[in-house]
């Protein structure tokens, strides 16, 4: 949903430069005096911009509210990922120095519009919650890169299984984006006929239009896996896993429920001796599970979370579960480590007070909790390196 827009507000907001730059690019308010304007007064401009029609002010208003829209932490994130894939130095030093999230949306849709698509594509897909997606692992490898042609076999995968299982989704495309070593495809099928009442001038009228069905793919060909996301039943998703293999990876695979594909090995971290593992260039100082939750098994509705302050100890979780498991031995047996709450520290940068801190939440088989940006990629690859994500070896043996 749309943040609500205020004219006013977002006046207040956007920086002077800025919007002097924009007005200049559209060809008006030719006689405005810029440097006379205070940041926080917005209404001198409104009253600049209607004084110079409706036709003008309504194309302002479009563009504004759209940058209040995509403006934010996302927006960000996926217009560096932009610059870092196009090699552009000069963008990614701008969009750091700008102080607010608005200001650099702002500064991106001037100076590199074609950032725009692919950073609205991104912050929208690191906004659905970690539970939105299924994940499987195990997948073959890619036998080329993504071009035009792997793009244009999905598409016309997704329209031939839509068509014929659904009775919809006789259009499809499909927006194909690399950010590191993951290849996301956000594809827009066409939906069911739909309608909804919109002013058309001052006549009120219901408008007939296909929505989208929400379809994206996330495949990781160094991790050999496969997230998936779709905005209606979920229970078509081993099939789509199938379509995805035969149209991107040229292969076929066997169609697997999710549950009987685990990504993750918690279990592990509750063995004695059990250390994770990082390499220097991660930057991560230490790495401690604060929480650990249990189910019974044949019982997933009854379960318990253990908690501990390890920050004396490092143990002092691990200790605390032998003793209740002990304590619990009938139930023992049925026991299964379902959730593992980690808390990772990073070395402390020059420029920082204290070094960052992250939380990752891990539930068993294939549900990961993190925030998508640099730190988190480096806490994926230590979850690798510590052999709680399963590797290709792991799964063959």
């Amino acid at each position: 949903m749309s943040k609500h827009f205020n004219l006013m507000e977002f006046l207040r907001k956007a920086p002077n430069e800025l919007l002097q730059l924009y007005c200049e690019r559209e060809g008006i308010l030719g006689g405005f005096a810029w440097e006379q304007r205070k940041q926080t007064d917005a209404e001198k401009i409104a009253t600049a911009l209607a004084a110079e029609g409706k036709g003008v002010t309504d194309r302002v208003k479009i563009h504004f509210r759209m940058l209040w829209d995509i403006s934010g932490r996302g927006f960000t994130h996926g217009a560096l990922n932009e610059a870092k894939f196009w090699g552009d130095d000069e963008a990614a030093t701008t969009i750091k120095q700008l102080k607010s999230h608005l200001a650099k949306a702002f500064w991106t849709t001037l100076e590199r519009p074609n950032f725009v698509k692919n950073a609205k594509i991104l912050s929208a897909v690191d906004a659905l919650p970690d539970g939105a997606w299924v994940k499987r692992g195990g997948l073959p490898a890619r036998p080329g890169p993504v071009d035009e042609a792997v793009v244009a076999s999905l598409e016309a995968s997704l329209v031939e299984f839509f068509t014929r299982t659904e009775y919809r989704g006789d259009y499809c495309k499909i927006d194909a984006i690399r950010r590191g070593g993951e290849e996301i495809f956000h594809a827009y099928a066409a939906d069911h006929p739909d309608s909804d009442m919109f002013w058309r001038g001052s006549q009120l009228e219901a408008q007939v239009f296909n929505p989208s069905i929400r379809l994206i793919f996330k495949h990781d060909d160094v991790r050999r896996t496969l997230d998936i996301h779709v905005s209606d039943d979920r229970r078509k998703i081993p099939v789509l896993q199938q379509l995805f293999a035969r149209a991107v990876l040229a292969e076929e695979i066997p169609e697997v429920d999710p549950s009987d594909s685990p990504i993750y090995r918690i279990d592990h971290v509750l063995e004695n001796g059990f250390e994770f593992e990082y390499s220097p260039d991660l930057g991560i100082a230490d790495v401690r599970v604060v929480k650990a939750r249990f189910v019974l098994e044949g019982e997933p509705w009854r379960r318990f979370l253990v908690e501990a302050d390890n920050a004396k100890v490092r143990n002092a979780l691990t200790a605390l579960v032998d003793q209740l498991t002990q304590e619990l031995r009938k139930v023992r047996p049925r026991l299964r480590l379902d959730q593992i709450h980690l808390k990772v520290a990073f070395v402390k940068q020059p420029d920082e007070r204290r070094g960052k801190i992250r939380d990752c939440i891990i539930t068993d088989p294939n549900v990961l909790r993190l925030k998508k940006d640099d730190l988190g990629e480096k806490i994926e690859a230590m979850l690798m390196q510590s052999g709680i994500e399963c590797s290709d070896e792991d799964e063959a043996s």
